[in-house]
């Protein structure tokens, strides 16, 4: 068989056996990658891409008046101890309501009665601004008015509106959802950043969905995407010093007297008309502080503020599908195995490189339009199947290049070695023998007798089952050092290594006699062959050419002393 053709339908098969395995290997990573995905560091380091992402992009503009009075550590020691007296709670309300609020959250829970006559302020001031909305808690499940702290009933029939406070954060403990929704058996429950919303703009509650929740007006609709347990991906403005107008419960006080008394005040009214106003606690601890996609600490207050501001600006984040962040994964983890090879893995690695970054530069414009999809999982997979394929591929060409390296050097029909390589090898005996490193060698050419008569009567295919005979017979009948090579034709050469002239013509007598001895068969007929030797041992001024040439002066007396003999030629 022409070695080059082998060497080509050899490289052939393993292509398309390499590019089946990196398919195979790509999917089960990706496989690993998705369930790792889902559970302890993947998961986390999902969830850190994603805030990534938050932090990457920035401050987004906000369209609707929010503005946060802060309780302060200042506030507490002007004022007092907390919990203060209501009648400071009623004075706010009042004036937020003078100076032109639409709505004013407390982020207080007044679950317990105080003195009468502060209950009784803060009771009418309630009322009579008809702004003020309250929070509730729910205490565990199931969400149902038997389990929740609930505001005392004068303060709760008062309020213009009500709804869950609760907050829950993410495996991590960082807070990036807000659950709008709470389904109990006696009925559904609204948050209070989600009933603020919705009377600010006018809307009542239409269908519920498991992604999704309809509002109406008028028959307008607002469609607002949830994820799993009715949860809102909270659309983040920025960080807490950045982000909403924030006035002290202090300052606004001070700005509301130094109006009455035709002052120029510090907080102008213009901040507050239309607004919706939260006041909470943000004095250390007192209030209830929470990591957040953008920092690590980060009021509860301003939690609720970035909801209402998501719902109102109808500035959803839409988070894709789970079967379209798997896709992405299994996507992204297979373009390796078609892209590495291990032909050059630099240029392998730059393209996966590449590749990551246009992906991560995708996902990042389609965020910052308000569409989410998988970030780390896929590009985790698409480096992870990269290792692996690469890793198969670096194994898979060192064991290609052993193969086509014997392919190179073994004789397809008879698996001896080939002349060039025998050459190699002698060349490098005839230096070790030179320098005295090793004690000499010998060089034994073969010829089998009548061989192209065998061709003649039998056929070809006889005429290469005697070859192979041949060569297993020579063989079996030298040393596993000794190199056995097809010289040519019906030729074989072998090389004694280590051996004198006197050892050269005792090996070729056995092989002789070894190939006479021996009968081989194929399905029609018995046969028998004999060979003619040609021995040179290794002289000091050989060369490669020399020392073959003495063997080949050897073999022809041979064949003219009447074949299936041994002779030598030495110098």
């Amino acid at each position: 068989m022409n070695r080059d053709f082998s060497e080509e339908v050899y490289l052939k098969l393993k292509s398309k056996k390499a590019l089946l395995f990196n398919v195979v290997l790509a999917l089960a990573t990706a496989s690993v990658v998705l369930v790792g995905s889902r559970f302890g560091f993947l998961h986390r380091l999902e969830f850190l891409t994603s805030d990534l992402i938050f932090r990457l992009r920035g401050v987004s503009e906000t369209r609707q008046p929010i503005v946060i009075i802060e309780i302060t550590d200042q506030d507490i020691e002007k004022i007092g101890r907390w919990p203060w007296k209501r009648s400071w709670h009623a004075a706010m309300a009042k004036i937020l309501s003078d100076m032109g609020a639409r709505a004013v959250y407390f982020d207080i829970i007044f679950s317990e009665p105080s003195l009468e006559n502060d209950d009784a302020l803060f009771e009418e001031a309630v009322k009579t601004t008809k702004k003020v909305y309250l929070p509730y808690v729910f205490q565990g499940r199931p969400y149902d008015t038997n389990n929740t702290l609930f505001p005392i009933e004068r303060f709760e029939s008062s309020a213009k509106g009500m709804g869950a406070m609760n907050i829950f954060p993410d495996d991590d403990g960082v807070v990036r959802n807000m659950q709008l929704l709470f389904v109990g058996n006696k009925g559904t429950y609204p948050h209070v950043a989600l009933k603020i919303a919705m009377d600010y703009m006018g809307m009542d509650m239409g269908e519920i969905e498991d992604d999704g929740l309809t509002l109406k007006r008028d028959g307008e609709t607002l469609a607002i995407p949830l994820q799993q347990k009715h949860t809102l991906l909270i659309n983040w403005a920025g960080k807490w010093t950045r982000s909403f107008k924030h006035y002290s419960f202090i300052d606004v006080l001070a700005s509301y007297q130094d109006q009455l008394e035709g002052n120029s005040p510090e907080i102008a009214r213009r901040n507050f008309e239309g607004a919706i106003c939260l006041v909470g606690l943000t004095g250390f601890g007192l209030f209830d502080i929470k990591p957040v996609p953008l920092e690590p600490e980060y009021p509860g207050i301003g939690i609720m503020a970035n909801a209402i501001r998501t719902i109102l600006d109808h500035n959803f984040i839409r988070v894709s599908p789970v079967w379209v962040n798997i896709l992405l994964l299994y996507l992204l983890a297979l373009i390796p195995s078609f892209l590495v090879f291990g032909k050059n893995p630099f240029r392998e690695t730059l393209l996966v490189i590449a590749i990551g970054v246009i992906y991560s530069g995708i996902a990042f414009i389609l965020f910052s339009r308000g569409f989410k999809i998988g970030i780390f999982s896929p590009i985790f997979g698409l480096f992870v199947s990269y290792v692996a394929v690469e890793t198969y591929n670096f194994v898979r060409m060192t064991a290609e290049k052993r193969d086509l390296f014997s392919i190179s050097i073994t004789d397809g029909l008879t698996g001896l070695c080939t002349i060039r390589y025998f050459r190699t090898l002698l060349d490098t005996e005839i230096k070790m023998a030179r320098f005295g490193i090793s004690s000499g060698f010998v060089v034994v050419l073969a010829d089998i007798d009548h061989f192209k008569k065998f061709n003649d009567t039998y056929g070809h295919q006889v005429g290469d089952l005697v070859l192979k005979e041949v060569a297993n017979s020579i063989k079996g009948s030298v040393r596993s050092t000794d190199i056995v090579a097809r010289y040519g034709g019906e030729e074989i050469i072998v090389l004694l290594k280590n051996a004198s002239l006197k050892r050269g013509l005792e090996v070729s007598e056995k092989i002789r006699t070894n190939l006479e001895a021996n009968k081989f068969s194929d399905e029609k007929n018995t046969y028998s062959v004999t060979a003619s030797f040609g021995v040179a041992s290794y002289l000091p001024e050989d060369n490669i050419d020399t020392v073959i040439k003495r063997a080949d002066e050897g073999l022809y007396k041979g064949k003219e002393a009447g074949r299936n003999c041994i002779r030598t030629v030495q110098r």
